[in-house]
């Protein structure tokens, strides 16, 4: 059974179309004295927003060359704006945060060096922050979807991040639970996890294929991981 992520069309434009201009005004405002810190992070978090459906699984949501190489510029553009905003301010745990997922956007790009930059950053954060829920949700992604090795580490975090977060829910640490679980060969805890998710995102088809997929496999006692094709970690 495989799961394929869907790719974009026409959307994929409009995204690159709003990041070009969104890069145009950050790169005058990062550099302009007279800018609050608080006007260029609102900046970042927009260039952050348009590149996160297409960076946020491996492989990137990309359809052509072309369209990767705009891609990653505007992903090193992101990079140069950041690092410049984090020179000219005392660390935060909020700005760190910001750069963890950032690399770990350039992960999936397969920029070099960039997932020991997204731990360090994601890990720096918390530091600052030990009770920061979004830090340890993006670290556990990270760590979910780097390969089945990495699981473990994923799923601590996640649960991390769901223990920080009460009482709010966050689906998204729920649906990667899943496949952390899953990853492992925990096939119950899996089905489980994806039962809570759905509570909160009924409409998702791929987790709930991945709760049967789970399901079968726990009746059957199977220990070991039973493929399914690459469904992406959000």
């Amino acid at each position: 059974m495989t799961f394929t992520p869907k790719r974009f069309g026409a959307s994929f434009v409009v995204l690159l179309g709003a990041a070009s201009v969104i890069s145009c005004a950050t790169h005058s405002i990062a550099r302009d004295p007279s800018v609050s810190s608080e006007q260029r992070i609102t900046e970042v978090d927009a260039k952050l927003a348009t590149l996160r459906p297409i960076l946020r699984g491996h492989p990137p949501r990309v359809s052509s060359e072309d369209q990767r190489r705009e891609v990653e510029r505007e992903w090193k553009d992101t990079e140069t704006e950041l690092q410049e905003i984090s020179k000219r301010s005392e660390p935060t745990p909020e700005i760190e945060w910001r750069l963890g997922e950032l690399y770990r956007f350039g992960h999936n790009l397969d920029v070099p060096g960039a997932g020991k930059q997204c731990v360090s950053h994601l890990e720096r954060a918390i530091a600052l922050r030990p009770d920061y829920a979004e830090a340890y949700l993006e670290l556990g992604v990270f760590y979910t979807d780097a390969g089945l090795r990495w699981a473990p580490l994923g799923e601590a975090n996640l649960k991390k991040a769901i223990e920080a977060s009460k009482p709010t829910p966050l689906p998204r640490a729920w649906r990667a639970l899943t496949f952390a679980y899953y990853y492992q060969g925990k096939f119950a805890d899996s089905a489980a996890a994806a039962d809570q998710y759905l509570l909160l995102v009924p409409d998702d088809d791929d987790v709930q294929q991945m709760k049967k997929v789970a399901q079968q496999a726990a009746s059957r006692g199977a220990t070991g991981f039973a493929p399914v094709g690459r469904l992406e970690v959000p």
